[in-house]
């Protein structure tokens, strides 16, 4: 795992290293997802994101799910983790 350090601007600007630029294929105009959970923030370029729920549409429609289904099965998941989670914590 690679680390580079950027500085923030007083205006919440940061610039992004080169090798993380070029790697993500990052230029002038690309545009950034930003997806944050407990363990911090991850970058997506929006061209990646879109390939990712391209993937993930092929697979449910392979495993013949409607989006409702989908949806549902989801659901139920993040309430058992959550209650994994927290439970017996007050």
């Amino acid at each position: 795992m690679a680390m580079n350090v950027a500085t923030v601007t007083s205006k919440g600007q940061v610039t992004l290293p080169v090798s993380i630029r070029k790697r993500l294929g990052i230029r002038e105009g690309s545009r950034l997802v930003f997806l944050e959970d407990e363990e911090g923030v991850r970058v997506l370029t929006e061209e990646a994101l879109e390939q990712m729920f391209i993937v993930f549409d092929r697979m449910r429609k392979d495993a013949k799910l409607t989006r409702k289904t989908l949806h549902d099965r989801v659901r139920e998941a993040r309430h058992r983790l959550w209650k994994e989670r927290h439970a017996g914590r007050r």
